[in-house]
């Protein structure tokens, strides 16, 4: 039998960038046909799996097959698995991200469903997109799911029992642009180092944002206009790195020297912060800079709001990225939230600040929270089973990342939904990595409490 390494071993080695899920679907197919399971594939390469053990009961494990492609170099994900090690207790890549988001949770059900033994009924929702827009989660063919006791393998910490997520909004702020001719000395500022990180199990962390920073700068070496940016990846990852290119009336030996006596207040996360300017052959700049320049240092960026009584996140928006695409300035902006006026609230000055500044206003999409429920059996079992094995409590957690729980909540009556996951850190960066002692146990504890519910 396969360990839940070897299969994590092998889904490493599968190309499955969010979106572009079907060489691990493929493979999904062929571990169902091998094991003579039930399947079947949905939309967006969506995949159920059924095993029968003719019991009375019937529990749903659910986990995405999506992972979130971050390089420090240029990095071909539609061809290549990702370039993985073990560096004593960890699984660790080689100047990408792991996948650990959620190929560990993957994993671990393809394992699980190779025992046999004093084992429920087990109905496997994979889906896709999670990273991106959910459409795996939202069209998922929920005609084939007969449980409402679902364990979700797509946390981030050991023996957190995650209980409730934020909902999720996605939005594009856009804005043409003209150039006009531009005689003074342009330069390019480079960030690099920054921490990054998940917009959403990150942003309380107080993390550097590197547009942000890009726009901080600006004011302190005293810009003229701004040529070119890219910064950021996503809307959901925190950025950690990029180049703005810009005009200004000093010499390259002064911006240097000014860079070189900035204090800059640094966590201990971002200590790893690279700051470089080069001379640029760039002519030309973008007619209203200064437009530019005030509406992104205005956005909110961070965490906005908390729960009272644990100050735990309760509001927060991420500008991910910034670029320049086909003459457009183009934002990619998230807001994370469990609260839907404070929400709406943004949302409402966002739409304000984008008019006043002549931004094009549009949502992608918005993914829904779920509450925390109050009476939960799966709760207790996965509590009192992870104390019986390791003599530890677990936490109850409420999550700020946003989870495939609100969608599968609407979809599925009276569900009973938890999410638990083996020690990943730094998920959706490069250096991202999963504890493999911590797998095991999560492992373990899985089988447990499936043991515990079919009684």
């Amino acid at each position: 039998m396969k360990t839940v390494f070897d299969y994590f071993e092998e889904i490493m080695s599968i190309p499955r960038e969010s979106g572009k899920e079907e060489k691990i679907t493929e493979y999904l197919v062929n571990y169902a046909k091998e094991h003579n399971l039930e399947y079947n594939v949905g939309k967006y390469n969506t995949v159920f799996l059924k095993k029968n053990n003719r019991s009375k009961k019937t529990i749903i494990l659910q986990a995405h097959s999506d992972m979130m492609c971050v390089s420090n170099e240029p990095f071909d994900f539609d061809n290549n698995g990702i370039p993985y090690y073990i560096d004593g207790d960890y699984y660790k890549a080689k100047g990408t991200s792991l996948g650990a988001d959620d190929g560990i949770g993957l994993a671990i059900i393809l394992a699980i469903l190779q025992e046999d033994k004093d084992m429920p009924n087990i109905e496997v929702m994979i889906t896709t997109q999670e990273e991106t827009t959910m459409l795996g989660a939202s069209n998922f063919d929920y005609s084939k799911i007969t449980g409402n006791t679902l364990i979700s393998l797509d946390g981030v910490k050991e023996a957190d029992i995650e209980s409730s997520s934020a909902g999720m909004c996605s939005l594009t702020l856009s804005r043409k642009i003209t150039y006009k001719k531009d005689n003074s000395n342009s330069y390019k500022l480079v960030i690099r180092g920054l921490a990054g990180g998940h917009s959403g199990d990150d942003i309380s962390k107080s993390r550097l944002n590197a547009v942000k920073l890009a726009f901080q700068l600006l004011n302190q070496l005293s810009y003229k206009n701004i040529i070119d940016i890219n910064i950021g990846i996503r809307d959901n990852v925190i950025p950690s790195e990029g180049y703005i290119v810009f005009s200004a009336s000093n010499s390259l030996e002064e911006l240097r020297r000014i860079i070189g006596n900035l204090k800059l207040s640094l966590g201990i996360d971002d200590n790893n912060l690279s700051l470089d300017i080069y001379s640029d052959e760039a002519s030309n700049s973008i007619v209203e800079s200064s437009v530019i320049y005030n509406f992104i240092r205005e956005i909110p960026d961070g965490l906005l709001d908390t729960y009272k009584e644990d100050k735990f996140p309760l509001l927060s928006a991420n500008v991910g990225k910034v670029s320049i695409e086909d003459e457009q300035l183009i934002i990619k902006y998230s807001i994370r939230g469990s609260d839907l006026v404070k929400e709406k609230e943004l949302l409402n000055k966002l739409e304000e600040l984008a008019d006043t500044y002549h931004f094009n206003f549009k949502v992608d999409f918005k993914k829904p929270f779920f509450p925390f429920k109050e009476k939960s059996k799966i709760r207790l079992l996965l509590a009192d089973s992870y104390k019986k094995l390791y003599g530890k409590d677990t936490s109850i957690k409420k999550v700020h990342a946003c989870m495939e729980g609100g969608i599968l909540a609407n979809n599925i009556p009276s569900l009973d939904i938890c999410a638990i996951a083996p020690n990943i850190d730094n998920c959706h960066s490069v250096n991202e990595q999963l504890s493999i002692s911590s797998t095991q146990r999560v492992y373990d504890w899985l089988k447990d409490t499936l043991m515990e519910f079919n009684k």
